[in-house]
């Protein structure tokens, strides 16, 4: 972690907490398709678990029918999701606290504060949030110390579903050079001079669901394209 600035905790999470959270995507988009009279492309049933290929075209499925309806609707799963208590119990794990406070060198008995815990959708194709190569540094508490998580909740991640691009080592530069973008019908972006970025080795991170992620805010990062 001190050299490269991440690292990755394989199976951190069981298969019965990965299974909540897609029970969760599945309920959510489904109630939402329901409570706006969606035309959906084929009837859904409730899914047995993530393990099944079946399920996870089903929600395939009933989420590119809201996409295709209204991209809101997905916006609006974003929120419920972010907020509901199954997703709070998975950021609430105890073995993502003592990995923290062991990366960050502070006592057990420390508490942490989260902050901007969300969930990310990128449908196929929509790159209105992709973002290139910047530090997490700029979205967090000034002056505080932290460290980012990430993990695939659903499915594995990989480069042509979008896994998250990294460059280790780059955190050892601090704050980066960096420009500031506005573009029309995307996310502002903060980002790191590519010259800072090329002096660093830059990897597709492919993972596992029950995997998670951990990294400096100063590590230079960047989405991958679904």
């Amino acid at each position: 972690f001190n050299e490269n600035g991440y690292y990755i905790e394989k199976n951190l999470y069981s298969f019965e907490e990965m299974n909540e959270m897609f029970i969760l995507f599945f309920d959510t988009f489904l109630t939402l398709a329901d409570k706006a009279n969606i035309p959906k492309s084929k009837s859904y049933s409730k899914p047995s678990d993530i393990s099944c290929p079946e399920d996870l075209k089903q929600l395939d499925g009933l989420m590119l029918d809201c996409f295709n309806f209204d991209k809101g609707i997905i916006a609006e799963g974003y929120d419920i999701i972010s907020y509901s208590s199954t997703f709070l119990r998975f950021l609430s794990s105890r073995k993502i606290e003592n990995t923290t406070k062991e990366l960050l060198n502070i006592s057990l008995n420390n508490t942490l504060y989260g902050w901007t815990n969300r969930v990310r959708i990128d449908p196929p194709g929509d790159e209105r949030r992709t973002y290139g190569w910047h530090q997490e540094v700029f979205y967090t508490i000034p002056e505080s110390r932290y460290i980012q998580t990430w993990c695939p909740v659903i499915r594995d991640t990989t480069a042509a579903n979008g896994t998250i691009w990294i460059a280790p080592g780059s955190h050892k530069e601090g704050i980066a050079k960096q420009s500031w973008n506005e573009i029309d019908g995307r996310a502002t972006q903060i980002i790191v001079d590519q010259c800072i970025v090329n002096k660093y080795p830059q990897i597709q991170l492919e993972m596992s669901v029950g995997d998670v992620l951990f990294f400096d805010g100063k590590l230079s990062h960047k989405s991958g394209s679904n």
